[in-house]
């Protein structure tokens, strides 16, 4: 099984449930629970990974602080391989309060901290060196690292022949596709979900905004779909939709994308082809909506392929 380096984004959050308004100024509400998990595109993805069964090496900032220290023993009790996490007492480690609502679906109020201050410099070596598979996870949300550090690195990652992935996150500063032009001509899999897809492209229909990712540079695309699955483009002139367990209701739909991405990456890790990695990830982000919190709900490989035996999809 091959060795995936997760770069990026790493979030402490801490989940309200259910909260479907927020309380006007001087007064209160109740909520049924409060709870705090690991978050963030790299970190959720390298949890995930190692509860799979995979093998990840995450590699992100965070400060000296509780949060910093909740998430890297999270990580490490998981199984992660936290060599490449980085200390800044500089910096407090990124946090969201998540809001998730009556069915299910969230909001979040989010604080940059270490994840808008992690810079190029910060990947160590031999974790580069050990890994078989490059992944960026949070795109768009890592300040000192989008752009030409980001570009830069994914080519030399390329050029040392390791296979090389990125996800996206929501852009709060609004400036999407500049953040990530130039990384896209070096990536084997660009795999957004729709909303920032259709952002960073400017287009809203799903083969138009694959066939500008194509222009770009990109080699496979994958378009993630929420409660309709995939949307899988491959080199080979192959495009389809996988179609996701849509009979399961969703309890927190918090790192439903970042769980796909894993399942895909372990898919990948072990040989799969496209669509049977495409088939895995759905049930692995099924298992992830199922429970409170990002990585929470994540079963073992064997498991899920049960799963998958159990609850056969067209």
């Amino acid at each position: 099984m091959k060795k995936i380096l997760c770069i990026g984004s790493v979030t402490t959050d801490i989940i309200v449930s259910p909260a479907d308004s927020i309380p006007s100024p001087g007064t209160m509400s109740s909520v049924k629970t409060v709870t705090t998990h690991v978050g963030g595109c790299a970190s959720n993805a390298a949890i995930d990974l190692a509860k799979l069964g995979a093998y990840p090496i995450l590699c992100c900032k965070v400060g000296k602080d509780n949060f910093g220290s909740f998430v890297v023993e999270t990580a490490k009790a998981a199984g992660v391989d936290v060599g490449g996490v980085t200390k800044d007492p500089s910096v407090s480690t990124t946090a969201s309060v998540v809001c998730v609502n009556s069915s299910g679906e969230r909001s979040m109020l989010y604080n940059p901290g270490s994840t808008s201050a992690f810079f190029a410099k910060d990947i160590p070596e031999q974790c580069f060196a050990d890994s078989d598979i490059v992944f960026v996870a949070g795109a768009l949300i890592l300040t000192a690292f989008d752009g030409s550090p980001c570009a830069d690195f994914l080519r030399r990652a390329q050029q040392a022949g390791k296979y090389t992935v990125m996800d996206t996150a929501f852009d709060l500063d609004g400036i999407w596709l500049p953040k990530v032009k130039e990384s896209i001509q070096s990536l084997d899999l660009f795999m957004p979900s729709y909303e920032e897809a259709a952002k960073i492209s400017g287009e809203t229909e799903i083969s138009k905004i694959a066939d500008t990712f194509f222009a770009l540079g990109a080699k496979n695309i994958i378009i993630k779909l929420g409660k309709d699955g995939a949307y899988i483009c491959e080199q080979n002139g192959s495009r389809y939709i996988l179609p996701t367990y849509a009979s399961v209701k969703p309890v927190d739909t918090t790192g439903a994308g970042d769980s796909f991405c894993a399942g895909f990456l372990c898919g990948l890790s072990l040989g799969w082809d496209y669509r049977e990695c495409g088939r895995f990830a759905n049930a692995v982000g099924t298992h992830c909506v199922m429970e409170i919190g990002a990585s929470t709900g994540i079963k073992s490989i064997s498991e899920t392929l049960q799963f998958m035996e159990e609850h056969p999809l067209l």
